[in-house]
């Protein structure tokens, strides 16, 4: 099995520091534009880039291991096309990811004025150990406010309520309890929808779960692979 990781909004292959030094021969990929080549415009685009990254590596019996934004590019790419895939994992994931219009209003504002990157877009981050965290916020910085409000604009549009039972593969949902932004009842909806998932709560687990407590949500992974087996 190969896995592939993907990252949320505004964010690199960076966040899966903890991931990638415990799951050998792991992939993490940064989208389009994060921060190098073209933004692209919505998660089916993203998907299809998937699919061909995929392709083009010749990587077989996947398993896409997604956060937010990466976990709606992992459910989009399972509905289109499922052939080389063995299971997912979602992580701080939703059927929909509704964005605040305030938030999007005022991520536009900055653009279109310049103004510098705003520090309260780096607070989802402040559970993370350092080095780490510090890593991550650069990361997010050198990406910038318009990378940031394309990929919230992705997740505003979002949605595959309808299409969540053609998900066909073993899934494994992680969410943890103090999530605001894709809390608990998100993660079970998503256990309700798709045929073959589980669903793992993290106690004092946010949004960034996997990068706070990663001995939690790998250990959760490892157990998960070991049933595809």
């Amino acid at each position: 099995m190969t896995l592939l990781f993907l990252h949320g909004s505004g964010c690199t292959h960076v966040v899966w520091q903890y991931q990638q030094q415990f799951f050998e021969h792991s992939i993490a990929v940064d989208y389009p534009g994060h921060p190098d080549g073209q933004t692209l415009n919505n998660v089916d685009e993203l998907a299809l880039w998937l699919a061909d990254y995929i392709a083009r590596h010749q990587l077989v019996d996947v398993v896409l291991v997604g956060h937010s934004l990466g976990s709606a590019v992992a459910m989009q790419l399972a509905i289109i096309a499922q052939e080389n895939l063995k299971a997912l994992v979602l992580i701080g994931a939703g059927a929909r990811l509704k964005v605040m219009p305030q938030l999007l209003a005022s991520l536009t504002t900055i653009v279109d004025s310049k103004q510098p990157f705003p520090d309260y877009l780096l607070a989802t981050n402040q559970n993370i150990a350092e080095p780490l965290q510090s890593q991550i916020n650069t990361s997010i910085i050198n990406n910038g406010v318009s990378v940031m409000l394309n990929d919230f604009t992705l997740c505003n549009k979002f949605d595959v309520i309808e299409q969540l039972p053609q998900i066909d593969v073993p899934t494994l949902i992680i969410v943890g309890d103090e999530d605001q932004m894709t809390p608990i009842k998100y993660a079970t909806f998503l256990q309700q929808h798709i045929s073959k998932a589980q669903i793992v709560i993290i106690e004092k687990g946010t949004h960034m779960v996997f990068a706070e407590q990663p001995d939690k949500v790998n250990h959760c992974i490892e157990t998960f692979l070991k049933t595809l087996e």
